[in-house]
């Protein structure tokens, strides 16, 4: 992967690599070690509820906004936004926000490429000559523990998002990298690339948090404001009403705008 340190980004060379490139940068060193701790310890706490009645090795833990402000703080984060704005457009929302935690012994994902597109199986869902030219989708992973090769760290097959395509067992996947990385790095890859979770073969967990960034104009994966309070909604930064899409102005109330302005 093109890798930039957090303090000399190129954001038209990062833009470049991942439309065109090989699909996935990584931002080495972006979060300190304490907020990468304290988000872990509260992701590990809600994922051991889950093992408490019965255990699985690939866990998710949903619905981050509302688990701890720490989870406002990293997504806001300067160059979140800024590369972002450049790829997705000023007015780009979250369309999820999830922690991974794969425990040792966990298994794999099969190739695939992500929402909007994460149907796309069935080509007759979608409209007439849809292409991956511009993206609808950008993923970024924030590393809480080792993502190695013996972890599991996600494979992606480079340039793979060049050609908007649902990978199937007859493509050739052989030239697969890892998005290796460590806690506190940042990786961004474009969702249309060829992807999914390796088996975790070490012995510890392979932790992350898993965020979906959209346009402004794509419906999110995850119905934020059922989940959230209304002070949470009305309370919260510019930066995270924004990534929960209240600030985009549409779906309007026609009856109460002048479109005549």
């Amino acid at each position: 992967m093109l890798a930039f340190q957090s303090n000399n980004i190129d954001l038209n060379k990062a833009v470049n690599e991942l439309l065109f490139g090989e699909g996935a940068i990584i931002i080495k060193n972006v979060y300190p070690n304490d907020k990468i701790d304290e988000a872990r310890t509260i992701v590990n706490h809600f994922a051991d509820q889950q093992n408490k009645n019965n255990l699985n090795l690939s866990q998710r833990v949903w619905n981050l906004f509302g688990k701890g402000k720490i989870f406002s703080d990293l997504i806001t984060n300067d160059i979140i936004f800024d590369l972002m704005s450049k790829f997705l457009g000023k007015d780009f929302i979250c369309g999820s926000y999830a922690a991974s935690r794969l425990l040792p012994g966990a298994s794999g994902q099969d190739l695939h490429i992500d929402y909007p597109f994460a149907d796309y199986k069935d080509e007759k869902k979608y409209p007439i000559n849809s292409n991956s030219s511009f993206p609808q989708n950008c993923q970024a992973t924030i590393p809480l523990e080792i993502f190695s090769k013996e972890s599991g760290a996600t494979k992606f097959c480079p340039g793979s998002q060049k050609k908007l395509h649902f990978p199937n067992q007859n493509d050739d996947a052989s030239n697969f990298k890892q998005m290796l990385a460590s806690p506190g790095d940042l990786v961004f890859f474009y969702g249309m690339v060829w992807h999914g979770a390796m088996p975790n073969k070490s012995n510890h967990n392979r932790t992350g948090l898993l965020i979906e960034l959209l346009p402004g104009y794509i419906k999110p994966l995850e119905n934020f404001i059922e989940y959230l309070d209304k002070d949470f909604l009305e309370n919260s930064q510019s930066r995270i009403k924004q990534l929960l899409g209240i600030t985009y102005p549409y779906p309007i109330k026609g009856e109460e705008v002048n479109v005549f302005k």
